[in-house]
């Protein structure tokens, strides 16, 4: 990007993708701020940052925060996944749904007019119901059609995005966290079992937070929710990319397979952005294991 947008509010921004994105965000030259639950220690935090303590559900705190840094920009990545959201399904729908609606509020009321957000690919229906099939995807299509409506009712017209497995070194985090849990322990020399297998798109954190970054600058003329990247890949596919990096990996998978949605379709985002630089199953692969490698106390 080379017009700023800012300043930036990205709520969630101290998880997994909100570092990567928060990065590449002061990385361009903007005026960024995190409003999340968790306040990183200092040594992880990103220089010229501005960390705000809250609650996505506190819409009056969140329309302070908006006032006070004159934000023009919200990219929102707060949310609840999927192992919490069936552990506490009334937190989930506050956190996911209550918190989805203040975000869209506060756009409204301060007439910001770019807000990109995350729907998830668990949001499309797959069997064995032709509808998502867990809580997260419930409540993340839910969200998808609340962007709509307020598009309808007040002309912000949001971008939501669909990630499916997205990985790389610092994701920890959630069900699909699997991915790099596997190579994490093949730099670890450790043995590691998926708890799935099955087809999925595998999206480098890399490439994820690109395409953030290039719709935050877009000017969509409407609502759009699309998926990012639509190439199946099996888990037998990335077991091969983990070994292409470390030939002794000692990776495997259980036999429990993993639903996954009956199609895929990226073409609201191509038609937005056009294309954009894909980085490759085994590419990604090697990245993520290099990084890992590189770490304190961690050997290829």
């Amino acid at each position: 990007m080379t017009d700023k947008i800012g300043p930036v509010l990205v709520t969630g921004g101290t998880g997994f993708l909100g570092k990567s994105l928060v990065r590449a965000l002061r990385q361009s030259g903007e005026i960024v701020v995190i409003f999340d639950l968790a306040e990183p220690p200092a040594e992880s935090r990103v220089e010229g940052v501005h960390y705000v303590k809250g609650d996505i559900r506190d819409l009056v705190a969140l329309l302070a925060l908006c006032k006070t840094h004159d934000i023009r920009a919200i990219t929102h990545l707060a949310a609840m996944v999927i192992p919490g959201c069936k552990a506490n399904p009334v937190l989930g729908a506050e956190v996911n749904l209550i918190g989805h609606i203040n975000v869209f509020e506060a756009a409204r009321a301060l007439e910001i007019s770019r807000l990109v957000y995350t729907s998830s690919l668990a949001a499309r229906p797959r069997a064995p119901f032709d509808s998502p099939v867990n809580l997260y995807g419930a409540y993340k299509r839910c969200c998808e059609d609340i962007a709509k409506v307020y598009a309808l009712d007040h002309g912000i017209k949001a971008v939501g995005l669909r990630p499916n497995i997205v990985y790389g070194p610092e994701r920890t985090e959630g069900e699909t966290a699997a991915i790099t849990h596997a190579m994490r322990a093949a730099a670890q020399g450790k043995p590691y079992e998926m708890p799935f297998r099955g087809k999925m798109c595998f999206q480098h954190v890399d490439e994820v937070t690109d395409i953030f970054m290039r719709c935050l600058a877009a000017d969509p003329r409407k609502p759009i929710v699309s998926d990012l990247t639509t190439e199946l890949r099996t888990v037998e596919d990335l077991m091969a990319a983990i070994r292409a990096v470390i030939p002794k990996a000692d990776v495997s998978a259980a036999d429990v397979v993993r639903n996954s949605p009956s199609r895929l379709d990226n073409t609201p985002l191509r038609n937005l952005l056009g294309d954009w630089d894909a980085v490759s199953l085994e590419e990604g692969t090697k990245r993520t294991i290099e990084a890992l490698s590189a770490k304190p106390g961690i050997g290829g």
